[in-house]
């Protein structure tokens, strides 16, 4: 028994404020690290889930829905801490990210002509 070392699963290791502020950095939002914002965090946090792995899934939401229509509405809409670390975390996490440079005009492949 150690009782005197933290477990990674207390609050104080869990980096809500740059998770959010990443998602607001790359989704141009502006969310607060409110108590709802941070019960999904913890949720996934607590399924040991790491910083990267909430990075990884805002870049990979952020390239996939920027730009996109889902069900006729803006896809950026659905940029926000309860879908993108809500349930479906790791399918998001897993994905492979959409690549933009796939419709990429002739003239910019760095062609010599």
């Amino acid at each position: 028994k150690n009782n005197n070392t933290m477990s990674d699963k207390s609050d104080d290791v869990i980096p809500y404020s740059e998770i959010i502020s990443y998602l607001n950095e790359k989704a141009g939002r502006s969310f607060k690290t409110t108590e709802a914002h941070k019960r999904f965090i913890k949720a996934r946090w607590n399924e040991d889930y790491k910083l990267d792995d909430f990075k990884r899934v805002v870049d990979n939401k952020v390239a996939d829905w920027t730009g996109k229509t889902i069900n006729g509405q803006p896809a950026e809409k659905y940029l926000q801490p309860s879908t993108l670390f809500g349930t479906k975390f790791d399918n998001y996490l897993n994905q492979t990210p959409m690549r933009q440079e796939q419709a990429q005009p002739y003239d910019d492949l760095g062609l010599p002509f």
